[in-house]
C-alpha cells in the first residue's frame, strides 16, 4: 500500500482517533483529543493521530535520547 499525507486522510484520521476512544474538539487553531488520561493538541487530525501513536509506541517517556537524536541526524541531515 502507498499512502500520502493529503486531504483524503483527514476524515479517516479523525475516525481512527475516535475509534481509539478520544473525544475531539477544536479550540482556536488547534484540534484537541482527550480520553481522560491523555490530552493531545495539534493543527489537524493526522498530526493528532501521530502524537497518539508516538505515546502508544514509545510510552510516557516518548522523548528521544541524545544517541537517538544523533543517529537520526546522521541518517537524515547529512
Amino acid at each position: 500500500m502507498d499512502l500520502a499525507d493529503a486531504g483524503n486522510v483527514t476524515v479517516p484520521a479523525y475516525l481512527a482517533i475516535s475509534r481509539k476512544g478520544y473525544a475531539v474538539h477544536r479550540s482556536g487553531r488547534f484540534m484537541i483529543a482527550e480520553n481522560g488520561e491523555h490530552r493531545f493538541l495539534a493543527e489537524g487530525p493526522l498530526q493528532l493521530l501521530g502524537l497518539i501513536a508516538l505515546v502508544e509506541v514509545r510510552g510516557e517517556s516518548w522523548q528521544a535520547s541524545d544517541d537517538e537524536i544523533d543517529a537520526y541526524l546522521a541518517r537524515f541531515e547529512s
